[in-house]
């Protein structure tokens, strides 16, 4: 019996076939996502080409796949904050405006003095940025109007998808909340934000809980993929929550950071409770995809790719790919070897903003306590020990909101997770025990467990999650270590920190 999971992401789309016997992704499809960029710093995606390479991602899973006739659901992780509008005819408008693209700056500015900062986290527990659906449409509204008069839909990518899947319109209460429209405590597009951005319900899709099966794949689809008639598509969600799940956070007092480019801190609570904390903080909190359940969320801008940045610029030419994966290997397994405390140098990696908990986006990286005695492990050491103090900063502020337990245990996934050396780091900076599962596509697995549950081949979220089979590598801080990095912490981490940040 096997699910399928589609992730359609920023780079790629992948789809994966999950094996619910063994526990095993079986086969993986992957097509490499267009961006266009019409203008400086635009991005879009085509809805034709997207909806083109999320089929030709099932294609060639479904090459790999022995015995197709046995796939029972899918369901589909997405990237948030981008949509197509359609026409009422379902003709789509205007390509999907990326969800990093930040053309909308001067509507987002707008809508927060409109709306108030304090009102719309107590009703979306979103923080007000460029990004959000709300803002995209605003963006349609004041410079495309003649493409604005004609919109009768508005759906996110993962809706689209579904829709193009199953003739369904319906999206999702994870992504339905990247629109910055929807109620966390109904669970439903709020009336008082639509009704102040002059914005119509209709326009948007029926939000559903994640695994909600919302009929079977169409003939045509299914004549162009080979997934079998019968396949039930469900409702998936947001791409971090869906990665999340499949790494087995399935109930409360979890923690996750998934390190890619970005880091993305998520933490898994009973209920949502709004606060000027948070707030304060710079946290956003919203449904998770499993009932009942919320995700508070945590951010830094420039992480994993902040390490890229800094080896590729003193290992390299400074020019992107110019370091093999084994010169940056040895960057790091350098480093390793530095005693903690990089002899001195303390890195704040706010490059691209604080990010969590401090919430300054025009704060920027600072290395303090340089001299000419300092090299290029040392230096990457730094760095690496500043992610590590980020991870710890995030985790002690979530405990003292009540948010996450003391000394949680820490799940990590994401791409940087090969940095193995990093990853003892964030044990002994955080002393909390580390773990890293190894899955391959998370957010696509977690997508197919999604599809799991609207096909009633799980009974709960916790069955799904502990359906999939994986080791885990466990980092356990050193006791010695941990020592050294609480002196550190708090002598010259913090009050660089409130002195520069």
């Amino acid at each position: 019996m096997y699910l399928v999971g589609i992730d359609v992401g920023t780079t790629n789309t992948k789809t994966v076939i999950f094996d619910v016997e063994t526990g095993h992704i079986t086969a993986v499809g992957s097509c490499r996502s267009i961006v266009r960029h019409p203008a400086p710093e635009w991005s879009e995606f085509e809805a034709e080409e997207l909806w083109s390479g999320v089929l030709r991602s099932i294609q060639a899973a479904i090459r790999c796949c022995d015995h197709p006739e046995l796939i029972q659901g899918i369901a589909v992780a997405s990237m948030g904050e981008a949509a197509f509008p359609l026409d009422a005819d379902a003709n789509v408008l205007y390509p999907a405006i990326a969800w990093y693209d930040l053309r909308a700056a001067a509507e987002a500015q707008a809508w927060e003095e409109a709306a108030g900062r304090e009102q719309l986290f107590t009703i979306t527990g979103q923080i007000p940025q460029p990004i959000f659906g709300v803002n995209k449409l605003l963006w349609l509204r004041n410079h495309v109007p003649q493409i604005f008069e004609r919109i009768e839909r508005w759906l996110n990518i993962e809706d689209f998808v579904l829709w193009k899947l199953c003739g369904t319109f319906a999206t999702d209460f994870t992504i339905a909340s990247r629109t910055m429209l929807f109620d966390q405590q109904t669970l439903n597009w709020s009336d008082s934000l639509l009704q102040q951005a002059d914005l119509r319900l209709s326009w948007f899709a029926q939000p559903v809980l994640s695994g909600t099966p919302l009929g079977t794949v169409r003939k045509e689809v299914a004549e162009q993929t080979g997934l079998p008639l019968h396949t039930i598509v469900s409702a998936g969600g947001h791409d971090h929550l869906c990665g999340a799940f499949a790494a087995g956070l399935a109930h409360s007092g979890r923690l996750l950071e998934s390190m890619g480019t970005a880091s993305a801190l998520i933490a898994l609570s009973d209920g949502f409770q709004p606060g000027p904390a948070l707030l304060e903080a710079g946290y956003s909190s919203y449904a998770y995809v499993l009932p009942n359940i919320f995700a508070t969320l945590g951010t830094l801008n420039f992480a994993g790719g902040a390490l890229e940045w800094a080896v590729t610029l003193l290992y390299g030419q400074g020019k992107p790919l110019s370091v093999s994966p084994d010169v940056f290997a040895d960057a790091i397994h350098e480093a390793a070897e530095i005693a903690p405390g990089s002899r001195g140098a303390t890195v704040l990696p706010a490059f691209l903003g604080s990010g969590t908990p401090l919430g300054h986006d025009a704060a920027r990286a600072s290395i303090l306590g340089l001299t000419p005695s300092h090299d290029r492990p040392t230096l990457i050491r730094a760095l690496m020990e500043g992610l590590a103090f980020w991870l710890r900063d995030n985790t002690q502020m979530l405990c003292s909101l009540g948010i996450a337990p003391p000394q949680p245990e820490i799940t990590l996934i994401g791409g940087t997770t090969q940095a193995t050396s990093l990853l003892q780091m964030k044990a002994d900076v955080t002393g909390c025990l580390i773990k890293v599962p190894q899955i391959a596509e998370a957010a696509a697995t977690g997508a197919a467990l999604l599809a799991g549950l609207g096909a009633n081949i799980f009974r709960s979220g916790e069955e799904a999650a502990a359906s999939v089979q994986h080791s885990v590598q466990a980092y356990e801080p050193s006791s010695q270590a941990v020592e050294i990095y609480n002196e550190i912490y708090e002598q010259m981490y913090l009050p660089a920190r409130r002195l520069l940040i």
